[in-house]
């Protein structure tokens, strides 16, 4: 092999090598929604968050089919020059579905610096059977269908805002409940 040979394949595996950027601080923290009238508990840090869930359940025919608790999250302190998104989700929870009911679980993702732009990742549990569902849960979500990328982080390492709104909905005319007690999830970061 020939030293630009040699040189090529070293330089393509020290580009392969990037250094993850350096874990920013919460700077700020808020929730807004149905399903955190009372101040859900965040835990772990930006890269490795958890919420949990005080009072996020909906039921059917009584009391509400729907339910969201949104997190609007800001972070200083990442390297300059990456931006972060959404790779997945994690909720876990309680279900109780009748014959011919069924939940779906949306989460809904985007930064305020570009509103317009947001990613939903879905998934639903039906029952098909002829008995009632009632179990733990455990839901996950992956950004498959593409993810919302954060504005350029600056020299002060800004994420920009980031909204994470968490849903769940329930469908069909029998007894269905539906209640979060967790949210987790992961990012991803890239280079910008």
């Amino acid at each position: 092999m020939g030293l630009l040979s040699n040189l090529a394949l070293l330089t393509t595996a020290v580009s392969a090598v990037v250094a993850a950027p350096a874990t920013p601080k919460i700077t700020s923290i808020s929730f807004s929604g149905n399903g955190c009238a009372k101040a859900p508990k965040f835990s772990g840090d930006f890269n490795a968050p958890t919420i949990t869930l005080s009072d996020f359940a909906a039921s059917s025919p009584d009391g509400n089919r729907t339910v969201n608790c949104q997190v609007h999250l800001q972070a200083q302190g990442a390297s300059p020059g990456w931006q972060v998104a959404l790779k997945s989700n994690v909720a876990k929870g309680h279900i109780i579905l009748s014959p011919g009911t069924s939940l779906t679980h949306y989460t809904t993702v985007y930064f305020s610096q570009d509103a317009s732009n947001t990613k939903t990742i879905q998934n639903t549990i039906e029952n098909t059977g002829t008995t009632t569902i009632n179990q733990g849960v455990t839901i996950v979500g992956n950004a498959d269908n593409g993810k919302v990328w954060s504005p350029c982080t600056d020299s002060n390492g800004y994420t920009g805002i980031m909204n994470i709104n968490f849903r769940g909905a329930l469908t069909g005319e029998g007894k269905a409940y539906f209640e979060t007690t967790t949210e987790e999830w992961e990012l991803e970061w890239r280079q910008c």
